[in-house]
């Protein structure tokens, strides 16, 4: 945990400091490279803009480093990682980035209020890529993964584990908005239509973290006096939950969920000795990667699907080695 929140505040330097545009030439291709930043300076029509949202959380630290990565990967001329910290900021970032007329945008939106400004992009004819949260506007291509499925999968993974019966306490976090409703929908949908047999009580958090998971679990198990496993529809707040189960002794929780992509909890997972077992389902910052790769082929003047929507993996001790990077910051 040390260790993440030192890679946090690295990277949150790194915003705060800002860089030029990554440029390739023979006497700095091997140490060029190019920093997140708050600062539009510095594009130029073939300049790819990653537009993104300030990392408050582990995930979206995350998405600002695979995005580096892929950026790099794709051996891009230019191009440039722009974080915000509000809807404000990000619509006044867009203005500038069609004054300038960059080749492309990939936008990762605050909320919905976006969509004017994504209007614009399109309206300005610069290739749009949206990623995981969506905006009203004639983009060239969406890509998230799906939170329905999310809820979907992992109900079917309990719902096999526990044959039909038990109870499950399912985690919510209003102040998340359609991630939390989504990913709950799916889950209770998918209990209801296979297992309905098995009992779910609710826990209720104010975000997702670890602080938050470990005090609404503990009010949970409390009023619990049996739960055979819980569905955190977070990797940060499992963390916490999992606390919660430790401190308060209790060995009826056999299964923990996840979700995300956090190295955090892969590690967890894969070092797990107890007698609960611990899995995630995918909604990796990874997915990022896909939306860089796709504005590239519009730049290049090749067609993407409309809609990209990347599916789930469960995460268990059998396949977590192939999820390890001990680079990432989530």
């Amino acid at each position: 945990m040390k260790k993440f929140l030192g890679l946090i505040g690295m990277l949150l330097l790194v915003v705060t400091l800002g860089a030029c545009s990554k440029t390739n030439s023979s006497n700095n291709a091997k140490e060029s490279s190019q920093a997140t930043t708050s600062k539009v300076s510095g594009v130029n029509k073939d300049t790819l803009a990653v537009v993104i949202p300030s990392a408050d959380h582990g995930w979206l630290a995350g998405v600002a480093y695979y995005a580096q990565k892929e950026c790099k990967a794709l051996g891009l001329k230019s191009y440039k990682v722009i974080t915000s910290d509000n809807v404000n900021d990000q619509a006044s970032q867009i203005d500038e980035l069609i004054s300038q007329k960059v080749g492309a945008v990939v936008l990762e939106p605050h909320t919905s209020e976006l969509s004017v400004a994504a209007r614009k992009i399109v309206k300005a004819k610069i290739p749009l890529i949206i990623f995981d949260r969506k905006v009203k506007a004639d983009y060239n291509g969406f890509v998230a993964g799906s939170n329905t499925d999310i809820g979907k999968t992992t109900a079917d993974f309990l719902g096999d584990k526990l044959q039909g019966k038990g109870t499950i306490a399912t985690l919510s976090v209003p102040s998340s908005g359609s991630v939390s409703s989504e990913r709950l929908a799916g889950f209770k949908a998918e209990m209801k239509a296979k297992y309905p047999d098995i009992k779910l009580v609710s826990m209720t958090a104010d975000s997702f973290t670890q602080e938050a998971g470990l005090k609404t679990a503990k009010d949970m198990l409390t009023a619990n006096k049996h739960v055979d496993a819980i569905f955190s529809i977070d990797d940060e707040s499992s963390l916490g939950i999992l606390q919660a189960i430790n401190e308060a002794k209790r060995t009826d929780v056999k299964y923990l969920s996840g979700v995300g992509g956090s190295q955090s909890y892969f590690k967890k997972i894969k070092n797990n000795k107890s007698d609960i077992t611990l899995f995630t389902a995918t909604y990796s910052p990874t997915m990022i990667q896909e939306a860089i790769k796709e504005a590239k082929q519009v730049m290049d003047g090749k067609s993407v699907k409309k809609e990209n929507i990347i599916p789930t993996t469960i995460v268990t001790k059998d396949n977590v080695n192939k999820f390890l990077n001990a680079k990432s910051p989530y």
